[in-house]
């Protein structure tokens, strides 16, 4: 198969060759490449462990030998209700556990809660601290959250309702007050981290508008900073009942207009939670389609234990386990062969997204160029976002790669890289992605290897 756009590809490599004064024809090396069914880590989804962010493990890295690259970090004010300043060893705890967090190269979904119990014994008798003290402990964490938001993958709303989960509680009954805590939320955590809420009708009345209906995210402002588009949705009842133990049918809409709400929003925000008990809508083939249509991007992988076990016995749990998040597979590139010091190397490039959901943060894509004897670089930043690329879409990368009239002459090997944007991260190959292809990853660099052989030459005279 040809490339995509070849008469396109065509033109350029003319125009190229007339601007440059080059005779004859640019030859290009078409690969194409084999996908890898293998379960491998990828930053920011999947299985996740659910940790104390205050008392994590310094080896919790050894979760990525199992292919977990998510940490789920509670952070932990029960003992801070009636406390209007938080102590600075609490600060300096989770100050750390972040830290931990980025040493052993995973990253974080931060929830914070006050507990579960009220004084009846239960959680039906919790009552949230005042909303004066759940705002003065955010504002004393916003700083904590802004120099470690590189590790953060996304935070559940918290603070609100036994263990964070926002019912049950005056503030989560009172839509008014959820709509001035949950915007306090995001006023104090970093603007590029989605806030995810545990029920749909919970973001529509939120978001309710004065001329009827709700706002949404969709094409249009999706990965802005507006607040719509910043809260996405998690639901720890997974495919547990009819109506998923009260996540659905909230607001008089049934379980099939809901999914139908998430469906379309998720495509545009994270998704994650967790199963909490057996169900015949938890089968493997249920499960499939609905982390397919709502996008699933995170588990947790202890709970509910049957469930998962029921989904090993039937043998869709390593399929579930190798789609959650993005899947990027690399299909065919065609790559210039020899590109004269000063000119351009075309690259096209052809993948699809096969996972249950696209990126949610934001990530660099680069060409890189190494010399395959010096060791020297080039990068080429592009301007794509790939959180625009979708399940099931087929993704084609137009690039023009300009060389440096000094570069050096040798044979180069040509790399795609999607390192994490944050400086503090960028050289890290555990927070790169890894694409789904046999024999193009490399664990030293985080790079994918798209071809070698692309020969650097010195500029023929006029």
């Amino acid at each position: 198969m040809l490339c995509q756009s070849q008469r396109l590809w065509g033109i350029l490599m003319m125009l190229l060759i007339i601007c440059a004064g080059s005779a004859g024809a640019a030859q290009t090396i078409v690969t194409h490449y084999e996908e890898d069914f293998s379960i491998f880590p990828n930053p920011e989804q999947g299985f996740y462990e659910y940790t104390d962010l205050n008392k994590l493990p310094v080896d919790i890295g050894r979760l990525r030998e199992q292919g977990r690259t998510l940490i789920w970090g509670r952070i932990n004010l029960e003992a801070y209700r009636n406390t209007a300043t938080l102590p600075e060893a609490l600060l300096h705890q989770t100050y750390q556990g972040f830290g931990i967090a980025r040493d052993q190269g995973m990253k974080v979904i931060v929830r914070a809660a006050y507990g579960s119990k009220g004084p009846g014994g239960d959680y039906r008798s919790f009552e949230d601290p005042s909303v004066d003290i759940i705002k003065g402990h955010l504002r004393q964490l916003e700083p904590v959250f802004a120099v470690n938001a590189d590790v953060i993958a996304l935070f559940e709303a918290g603070f609100v309702g036994p263990w964070g989960e926002w019912h049950s509680t005056s503030i989560a009954r009172d839509y008014d007050q959820g709509r001035d805590m949950l915007l306090s939320i995001l006023r104090h955590t970093p603007s590029d981290r989605m806030v995810v809420v545990r029920y749909p009708y919970l973001k529509q009345r939120i978001f309710a508008l004065r001329s009827g209906g709700y706002a949404t995210v969709n094409a249009g402002n999706a990965y802005s900073q507006l607040p719509v588009a910043r809260v996405g949705h998690h639901n720890d009842c997974f495919l547990s009942s009819k109506d998923d133990v009260g996540t659905y049918n909230r607001g008089g809409s049934t379980r099939e207009q809901e999914t139908a709400y998430l469906a379309a929003e998720t495509l545009y925000t994270v998704y994650g939670g967790e199963t909490c008990r057996l169900d015949s809508l938890n089968d493997c083939e249920r499960a499939k389609e609905e982390l397919a249509l709502l996008h699933g991007t995170y588990l947790n992988k202890a709970y509910h234990p049957e469930v998962l076990n029921k989904w090993k016995a039937q043998g869709c749990f390593d399929e579930i386990k190798r789609r959650m998040g993005a899947r990027l597979v690399l299909q065919q590139s065609c790559i210039t062969e020899t590109v004269p010091v000063g000119e351009s190397m075309l690259v096209e490039l052809s993948l699809e997204n096969r996972g249950f959901a696209s990126l949610y943060n934001p990530r660099k894509v680069q060409i890189v160029m190494r010399h395959q004897d010096l060791g020297t670089q080039l990068v080429h930043d592009t301007i794509i976002d790939p959180r625009l690329w979708k399940p099931g879409q087929r993704i084609v990368i137009q690039e023009v790669v300009e060389l440096a009239q000094d570069m050096s002459t040798g044979s180069y090997t040509v790399h795609l890289n999607m390192p994490d944007p944050y400086p503090s991260l960028q050289g890290d190959p555990r927070y790169s992605l890894r694409c789904a292809n046999i024999g193009v990853w490399d664990a030293h660099t985080g790079y994918n290897t798209l071809v070698d052989g692309v020969t650097v030459s010195h500029k023929q005279s006029q």
